[in-house]
């Protein structure tokens, strides 16, 4: 904005609070005096004091209830607080203003669609849904692809995955250049591997990163894209990051301290991987040298894992109901010096709060696959952690932050992780004789092309099941479907339902070998199976993501089990079904490198990760 008009405005400005002064002093003498009323209430709203209108507004409908007008300039300030409401994640004040809107009008298609925003926001999916379908019934004008879109969601959060694949559907048939749908619709496409068409989709969705601008493809969805590469990552990051331009803090100043103030940032202090992950290294850490501040963004919880959290001698700071610039806000005046985010961009992340620099600096680790981005030419984080193996020195110019190289694998685990008690394949429902390939990875990460490797394997392996984790039925039905396509019967693939965590790992020890995913590859899967001593296969790419099995097995000296391209991979889970002796071999190297390398060893780990703090405070 030039001088000029920043004048002009500030006059205008001045103009409405002299003006505003004046109509008030004359409501002193005629507190009643509805022209005075409604100059008042309009003045505050056109100057979006939309707070202050809603008083007048209100006096005014006391005074002249059928007043058309006056309900209209009342429900329009009340939309614009309840938006404002949700952009700072106070949703229960959002509904509230959202309901009185519609106590005036309860057929407006527009209030219903925010109110549906609102009740989404809290969870209540089954509210929300009528919210939505209300204001799909009652607006006459056209139908409205954004509704259909978070009518799509809310299904889908109740696991009604088929009513939200047609909403979807619908949305984009009302609005087919909608990238935001698209996106929805490929991730559900994936999670239920219904791969129809998905190809042309993904083609869409590239096109769209290449020629377009900011926002709309989430970084996360496309970690399990096939047709992307690490440049194609690094936009979508940056395009995601640069959604909101926000006005960073000033420079903190260097000032002595007698401990580092480390903040771990994540919405996944709860029921969630990351417990299994990072709890040990929290537990490690030196607090005579260090401070450390969890910050959290999740969802309200009563779970063990939760409670683990919250017992650590760590201050817990929950800012999971504060604005981005709020939560930024509480980072600051703890004055951390290292703020580290461990949820990148995954659900109920606030990784935007970085672009305020909050911290003296910012570490992107653990929670997300990739790079964060820039933010308007600047990172969104200063570094990233990873290892040698997950980003190759050629890969470096592909990640917006600097690299911290941690001297072994990048991914920590906690060192108290559930006891092996022998398993044998008949407690399962499997045949002696059978050899199991397993893949206990979300469908998400399932692509056709790995699927299809799977079903050759079973085709050219007579004695071979493929056994997955059970996730949704329409999943079930899809693989089913497809394997029959492909001359398999459905007999062969078999399903593990949900266990506990210590049944889960255990059953891993009937596995004759894991097969993992790509380009997303298996990660905390893949920790889960070296502990139960189970070897896993892996296929390396060159993205972050395709790359962390790959780190598992070099840290424990298993670079056998990495393979380069699909072929190999192939050829190798081939290999193994019919040289017992070598996946004897390779067990045995497992149970070797499980003892010998640091991957369960979260003291060493914490030794080294603490060095990196420390040379950082102390540049």
């Amino acid at each position: 904005m030039d001088s000029i008009s920043k004048v002009k405005k500030n006059e205008k400005i001045n103009d409405a609070e002299s003006e505003l002064i004046l109509l008030k002093k004359a409501l002193v003498k005629s507190p009643n005096d509805i022209s005075t009323l409604i100059n008042i209430a309009n003045l505050y709203a056109i100057n979006n004091k939309f707070f202050d209108a809603t008083i007048y507004f209100r006096q005014l409908l006391l005074l002249m209830n059928g007043s058309e007008d006056l309900r209209q300039g009342l429900c329009f300030c009340l939309i614009k607080i309840g938006n404002y409401y949700q952009s700072i994640r106070s949703y229960t004040l959002a509904k509230n203003s959202f309901e009185e809107a519609l106590s005036y009008y309860p057929n407006n298609p527009d209030y219903l669609f925010n109110y549906g925003n609102a009740l989404f926001s809290l969870n209540q999916f089954d509210r929300c849904i009528d919210a939505y379908r209300n204001s799909i019934k009652n607006n006459s004008l056209k139908p409205d692809a954004d509704t259909f879109n978070n009518l799509g969601n809310a299904y889908r959060r109740l696991g009604k995955n088929e009513d939200a694949m047609r909403c979807y559907k619908q949305a984009l048939e009302i609005n087919p250049k909608s990238i935001h749908s698209k996106v929805e619709l490929i991730h559900l496409m994936q999670h239920v591997c219904e791969w129809k068409n998905i190809d042309i989709l993904f083609d869409d969705i590239k096109n769209h990163i290449i020629n377009e601008g900011r926002g709309k493809v989430s970084p996360f969805t496309v970690l399990s894209m096939p047709n992307l590469n690490n440049e194609d990552h690094l936009r979508v990051a940056t395009n995601w990051s640069e959604q909101v331009k926000i006005k960073s803090f000033s420079k903190i100043s260097t000032s002595i301290k007698n401990k580092i103030t480390i903040g771990y940032l994540s919405a996944d202090f709860r029921s969630h991987p990351l417990y299994y992950l990072i709890l040990d290294i929290l537990k490690s850490h030196n607090k005579k040298i260090f401070s450390i501040k969890l910050f959290y963004s999740g969802p309200d919880e009563s779970s063990t894992e939760h409670e683990a959290f919250k017992k650590l001698d760590c201050q817990f700071i929950n800012l999971s109901n504060e604005s981005d610039a709020q939560g930024a806000q509480l980072i600051r005046d703890e004055k951390v010096d290292i703020l580290v985010d461990l949820s990148g961009f995954t659900q109920n992340s606030r990784s935007l709060i970085a672009a305020y620099k909050p911290a003296r600096c910012h570490i992107n680790w653990l929670g997300f696959a990739g790079t964060m981005g820039f933010h308007y030419k600047k990172p969104l984080f200063d570094f990233i952690l990873a290892d040698k193996y997950i980003i190759p020195d050629s890969n470096i110019n592909n990640y917006a932050e600097k690299v911290l190289y941690l001297p072994h694998c990048y991914q920590p685990n906690i060192f108290n992780r559930p006891k092996l008690t022998p398993k044998i394949k008949k407690d399962y429902g499997f045949n002696d004789n059978t050899f199991i390939y397993a893949s206990f990875s979300q469908p998400i990460k399932i692509t056709k092309d790995q699927f299809n490797i799977w079903i050759e394997l079973l085709k050219n392996c007579p004695l071979a099941n493929l056994w997955l984790l059970d996730s949704n039925s329409l999943y079930k039905e899809n693989l089913w479907l497809h394997a029959k396509l492909n001359g398999v019967e459905k007999s062969r693939i078999k399903f593990a339902p949900k266990v506990s965590i210590d049944e889960h790992i255990n059953r891993h020890q009937i596995i004759d070998l894991f097969l993992g995913t790509y380009p997303y590859n298996s990660h905390t899967s893949t920790s889960d199976a070296i502990w139960a001593e189970c070897p896993v296969l892996t296929l390396s790419g060159q993205s972050f993501a395709s790359r962390v099995a790959g780190s598992i097995l070099k840290e424990i000296d298993c670079e056998e089990l990495i393979t380069k391209d699909n072929t190999k991979y192939y050829d190798k889970a081939l290999e193994l079904y019919k040289n017992p002796k070598e996946l004897l071999r390779i067990k045995q190297k497992i149970i070797m490198g499980k003892r010998n390398s640091i991957l369960f060893k979260p003291n060493i780990f914490t030794t080294n990760l603490e060095t990196i703090y420390r040379n950082l405070f102390s540049s």
